[in-house]
């Protein structure tokens, strides 16, 4: 059997043109062929044309903007040279070979806690929220869902950040599609996070803080809000196995682990993805 192989190149600005007996291709690259219909028995197209960089045929194109709003580990998307060769791509870079969205903004802000995510948020489409280490670093009080995210009464928690944060989404854009992110385990990073991720923070009050006082509380959020959830605290690595996805003791990922966190996204914004 004969295969007609149209190898198409994003540039190329193929036109197929069919005639009674024949079909004619026209190539900018190249002269225009004609071939016969009635001698072709099947076309087939090769996979390397019209994708993104990094995508294959199993890419998505989606209609819409992404505003990845985080920390210092959304913002080594952007600024991997910074890591002096220890990681390629962030996760959002990976999420993007599958979930092609129009355009990223990545409003990553390293060293950032929850309430500097409030003015790095633009007019997008879709949102992502990975914040809730550097709360803990710093021993920002978790809060209560029902005093502080709902009734808004203690303005010094995470959770009163939170509730600030997603009315802010959506004055900015009512129609907007949330996905909410848990924290990715981590510890030492210097004297910075505890020895264990499941330690606690001890403020200086003496009130001790865990970071999974956070994922729960992000993940009540979302159940309340009827948002997706991309679960890193839970999927993305445990005490042991977290050195060998991190390029410094266990704070932020190396390749491995950001691919675990884009596997992750990749399945929570699959939810809210508008065709």
């Amino acid at each position: 059997m004969k295969h007609l192989f149209l190898f198409l190149a994003a540039a190329a600005g193929v036109a197929l043109c069919m005639q009674a007996q024949s079909m004619i291709v026209h190539e900018s690259t190249n002269e225009t062929t004609v071939y016969n219909v009635s001698a072709v028995d099947s076309v087939t197209f090769s996979e390397t044309s019209l994708l993104p960089e990094g995508a294959s045929s199993t890419t998505v194109e989606v209609n819409g903007r992404w505003c990845s709003l985080g920390t210092s580990i959304t913002w080594y998307n952007d600024n991997v040279s910074l890591s002096g060769g220890a990681f390629t791509r962030g996760y959002q870079d990976r999420v993007m070979d599958k979930l092609h969205f129009q355009k990223l903004f990545n409003r990553g802000i390293n060293a950032g806690s929850l309430s500097s995510a409030y003015d790095a948020i633009v007019r997008a489409d879709y949102y992502t929220i990975e914040h809730g280490i550097n709360d803990w670093g710093h021993c920002t009080p978790v809060g209560n869902f029902e005093d502080d995210y709902i009734g808004q009464k203690d303005k010094n928690t995470f959770a009163y950040e939170y509730r600030r944060l997603i009315d802010r989404i959506f004055k900015v854009n009512r129609n907007a599609k949330v996905v909410l992110c848990t924290p990715r385990k981590a510890y030492g990073f210097g004297d910075y996070l505890p020895a264990h991720w499941y330690d606690p923070m001890v403020a200086p009050d003496g009130t001790k803080i865990y970071l999974k006082e956070y994922a729960d509380l992000i993940r009540q959020i979302a159940e309340y809000e009827g948002m997706p959830v991309a679960d890193w605290f839970a999927e993305c690595g445990g005490q042991n196995d977290l050195p060998v996805q991190s390029i410094d003791v266990a704070l932020h990922p190396n390749d491995v682990g950001y691919q675990r966190m884009a596997n992750v996204l990749i399945q929570a914004l699959r939810k809210v993805i508008v065709p």
